[in-house]
């Protein structure tokens, strides 16, 4: 049996136009350590009706290799822009898998109930692999190009794929070759494997939107590992959803947005220890990347949930619909805005780069911020969360009766930093204290999301009535009782959400 209990790499899915010459690009081919060798393989997926193996987190495949067959299972990733997972191979002599081969590896209980009659072949990839072993700062990366096709039933899709696979070395020199490659040929970062991929296929799904995964810290890890899981996570998360909003889905490009804020949180909630001038230009960049991608968010809430609330009745209908048309057009536009923003090639560096910063941090924690990153998490992060804490009950002092949504937007990005933080530390605390806490500061959040949605609603209302459309000045006046009834609501739920949250006993602290 051979096993990689790490095995890392990044994936690069390439325009037609570059796919078949990507490895002779100057910053591959004066990499070279040795000749490329080509080969074909023939790949089936397996899995059960049920779903066993993906409910599990495992991938079983078994690989025909000129004349021999290998038969591989594989873990789930763990989170990052690079793929690092566990995997398990064994050399088969039949064309089906073979369990028993399972029973001496780690992952064998999770297979235990397995029957081998229930696996079927569900998806097949054919490729010729062309793979070229380079040397990268002194690390063995093995470069793999895949050309062919997953098939799934009646379903085909073209593969055109770069992978780059650390042999030797720390994932940086992946990162690090990638954004050469960024100014060299254009691609996308591919986090979904081909087996999912040929999984979805099979179903007719489109690329799906995802929520973010729990993270688990321990609360003896140095203070730049749990900094590099956290990015690790909020990369994978905002890469994950990307295929989705690029494909127009509200969801996905509501997942985009809440990623992009996730990383700024993460690196607010470590500011006061990182380097401040790379800290600051990856701020700027995605403080740029997010008003694209919020503005499409905007819209989408616009033409999904406040029109359809305004025609409640059949009067405010006709008149809400007569937006209907206006509002779509510029949701479209925005969101074409969005998708040139996701593909621009300084949208990928800003991704690579920042894994590659954080990478050099593991290594070395002063090349990211100071010395205080070597020192254990939970000595530290009491006094990161109260840093963001504080800043959020200075901005407290807004909640009145007579407060409108701009003196409120200041609070209310304080409190998504303050949550998202909480979220990233709170494994390595008490569970039961710090679900309360976040209860509370969610009851909040929604309160000031309503008192923000009207203000959104209105804006974009007028805007559209104020673009040669004043016929539509009635609809703008239904918005706008529409949406103030519930921001009325919510300003009146908002005081005691303030009370409570400013009594809730901050559970990161020491007694």
């Amino acid at each position: 049996m051979k096993l990689s209990s790490a095995e890392t790499e990044l994936k690069l899915a390439l325009a037609p136009s570059v796919a078949e010459s990507v490895l002779s690009v100057p910053v591959l081919k004066q990499s070279r350590a040795g000749r490329p060798k080509s080969q074909r393989l023939v790949t089936t997926y397996y899995e059960t009706p049920e779903k066993d193996l993906a409910r599990r987190g495992l991938t079983l495949r078994v690989r025909r290799e000129n004349d021999k067959r290998i038969q591989t299972v594989k873990s789930v990733g763990e989170s990052g822009a690079a793929d690092s997972r566990g995997e398990w191979e064994w050399p088969v002599e039949r064309a089906t898998p073979d369990l028993r081969l399972v029973k001496d590896a780690p992952i064998a209980d999770l297979l235990a109930d397995v029957s081998e009659d229930r696996l079927e072949p569900v998806v097949v990839t054919d490729i010729v692999r062309t793979t070229q072993n380079l040397e990268v700062n002194g690390d063995l990366v093995e470069a793999a190009l895949d050309l062919g096709s997953i098939v799934a039933g009646e379903a085909k899709q073209d593969i055109r794929e770069l992978e780059l696979e650390l042999r030797q070395g720390t994932p940086r020199s992946l990162y690090r070759l990638a954004l050469e490659l960024n100014s060299a040929v254009p691609f996308d970062i591919e986090v979904e494997s081909k087996a999912a991929r040929g999984f979805r296929l099979k179903e007719g799904l489109p690329p799906q939107a995802s929520k973010p995964s729990a993270l688990r810290l321990k609360f003896d890890d140095p203070a730049i590992e749990a900094l590099r899981v956290i990015i690790g996570e909020t990369l994978r998360h905002l890469l994950s959803n990307q295929p989705a909003a690029l494909a127009g889905d509200p969801e996905g490009v509501h997942q985009v947005q809440i990623a992009v804020r996730r990383i700024r949180s993460a690196l607010r909630l470590f500011s006061p220890h990182l380097e401040a001038h790379a800290r600051r230009l990856f701020e700027g960049e995605l403080r740029r990347a997010g008003r694209t991608i919020g503005e499409a968010r905007d819209w989408d809430v616009f033409c999904d949930e406040i029109l359809p609330r305004v025609s409640e009745t059949a009067e405010a209908q006709n008149v809400a619909e007569m937006m209907r048309a206006p509002a779509e057009a510029r949701r479209a536009a925005a969101h074409q805005r969005c998708v040139r923003q996701l593909q621009d090639p300084s949208f990928r560096a800003l991704v690579l780069g920042l894994a590659a910063w954080i990478e050099e941090g593991r290594e070395d924690s002063e090349q990211v911020g100071d010395k205080v990153l070597k020192r254990d998490i939970k000595d530290v992060a009491e006094k990161l969360l109260d840093g963001l804490d504080a800043k959020a009950t200075k901005r407290g002092r807004a909640v009145r009766h007579d407060a409108d949504a701009t003196e409120l937007h200041p609070l209310r990005k304080s409190l998504k930093k303050l949550r998202y933080s909480v979220e990233f530390l709170q494994s390595i605390y008490r569970p039961k204290k710090a679900k309360r806490f976040l209860r509370r500061l969610k009851k909040l959040q929604d309160a000031l999301g309503e008192i923000n949605d009207d203000a959104m609603a209105t804006r974009l209302a007028e805007g559209l009535a104020a673009d040669k459309h004043l016929e539509l000045a009635p609809s703008v006046a239904a918005i706008s009782s529409s949406q103030g009834r519930v921001a009325r609501g919510a300003m009146k739920a908002l005081a005691k959400s303030w009370q409570a949250y400013s009594e809730e006993p901050r559970f990161w602290r020491r007694a």
